[in-house]
């Protein structure tokens, strides 16, 4: 039984953590604000791996702002900037606002992340493109770069599409998000697949929670069966040992028995 029901669960999850990456997406995206279409080709070209240009904007707090990203592979040294232009062409048009030292390595899941406010020349009606930097072997061996932006307008809090989905949730971690974005507002912006955001993020969380207590689930199992297996061979050693004495015993009779003098020896 025991084995059974571990192989069952050992396949459950190879098909969770095996299943078809998404293809409308690189190894990480931008869940909110809504990012440029992604291109495979493209998607290790800087400034923002896509060779579409400015088509949407998100209406982004001018105060308190926060990014939400999707990862369905693991990914490294992620850097967050931003560009203060309509247009941003190359990385240097890019200020930094969280360098790869604050996000040394994400595993496949969901983060948020809260960005410092732009500076007082920037002002409601402002545009600037928000941009996604990490490194990964995504359907690759080797290591690359990639990119991925999003285009954004600044606005007051209350007029903008303030609901950027904050909550962290990953293969080995479940927290809420520490960010002092209070999201009230409805998210305007749908997933390039055509699902919401929050329907992106509950699938997400769906696989990765449901991977989690499958793993959970299979450790116990396993960790039973070898306590099973463990005591199996306990009890064989007895067995074992008690026949091994239960034979000695009557090996011993017999040869007391075979010694002792017959009835006839005795009478003479």
């Amino acid at each position: 039984m025991y084995r059974s029901t571990l192989l069952a669960l050992a396949s459950l999850c190879l098909n969770v953590f095996a299943a078809d990456v998404d293809t409308s997406m690189g190894a990480a995206a931008f869940l909110w604000p809504t990012d440029r279409t992604w291109g495979a080709s493209v998607d290790t070209t800087a400034p923002c791996g896509s060779n579409a240009g400015v088509t949407t904007r998100t209406t982004f707090p001018l105060t308190n702002g926060a990014v939400s990203i999707v990862m369905q592979d693991e990914a490294y040294d992620v850097r967050i900037a931003i560009a203060y232009s309509d247009n941003p062409t190359s990385n240097s048009d890019f200020t930094t606002l969280i360098p790869g030292t604050d996000i040394p390595e994400v595993e496949p899941g969901h983060e948020c992340y809260s960005i410092s406010n732009p500076p007082s020349t920037v002002t409601a009606g402002s545009n600037a493109t928000i941009q996604l930097r990490y490194v990964a072997a995504f359907e690759s061996t080797t290591n690359h770069t990639y990119y991925a932006c999003a285009d954004i307008v600044y606005a007051t809090y209350s007029a903008s599409d303030a609901d950027p989905y904050c909550f962290n949730v990953s293969e080995t971690t479940t927290t809420t998000a520490t960010t002092t974005t209070t999201a009230t507002a409805t998210a305007t912006a749908k997933a390039k697949s055509g699902l919401s955001g929050g329907q992106i993020a509950g699938i997400v969380v769906g696989s990765v929670v449901g991977a989690a207590l499958a793993a959970g689930l299979l450790f116990i199992l396993w960790t039973r069966y070898m306590r099973k297996v463990a005591r199996d061979k306990v009890v064989a050693v007895r067995m074992n040992d008690w026949t091994a004495a239960n034979k000695q015993g009557q090996e011993a009779q017999a040869a007391a028995t075979a010694n002792r003098p017959s009835t006839n020896e005795t009478a003479v």
